[in-house]
């Protein structure tokens, strides 16, 4: 039986705009939910590279102590090397000056040197010769000077002079923390 003139027509719960309305909400919010889950990826990735970047910190830092330590180490050793240079350069300055002091009569077979005292053994023509060119000076320097003699069958002297000193002759370099 038919009442109505007009065909029917089925209905529905939700009309056709209701549908389109609905596929868009939920494409929105896919689309929400998909930038959402790649900001929190990018986020772990970024938390992962900070603490790679802090352990690598802590490792430079570590690496510049060790180099700080080694440039002061470095400083240090270059600094004695220095006061070595100089103290050297004294020791040569004493010797030749020792050496300049020692008249062309007198040969010297031994000598040593000692922070405060000089050891030397040779020969000398006369008694006076070394008494006058080479005992004067040595006292002068030293202040304290004995010598023996010893003759030979030639005519000529053997000696042993021993020269001592209060202070020292030569200073030895001495460490930066004794100097304070």
């Amino acid at each position: 039986m038919n009442l109505s003139f007009i065909a029917s027509k089925p209905k529905y719960i939700f009309a056709k705009i209701t549908k389109i309305w609905f596929f868009y909400i939920i494409l929105s919010l896919v689309i929400l939910f998909g930038f959402m889950s790649l900001l929190k990826y990018q986020i772990f990735l970024s938390k992962a590279r900070v603490n790679d970047y802090q352990e690598k910190q802590a490792f430079y830092h570590t690496q510049i102590g060790k180099i700080d330590a080694y440039e002061e180490r470095i400083l240090l050793e270059s600094e004695l090397a220095k006061d070595r240079a100089v103290h050297n350069l004294m020791i040569r300055d004493a010797v030749v000056n020792l050496f300049n002091i020692i008249p062309d009569q007198i040969t010297i077979s031994y000598i040593e040197i000692g922070n405060d005292s000089l050891s030397m053994k040779g020969s000398t023509p006369s008694k006076e010769v070394f008494n006058f060119l080479l005992q004067d000076p040595l006292k002068a320097i030293f202040g304290k000077s004995s010598v023996t003699f010893f003759a030979l069958s030639s005519g000529w002297y053997n000696f042993v002079s021993l020269s001592k000193s209060k202070t020292s002759i030569i200073e030895s370099p001495k460490p930066k923390e004794t100097q304070r």
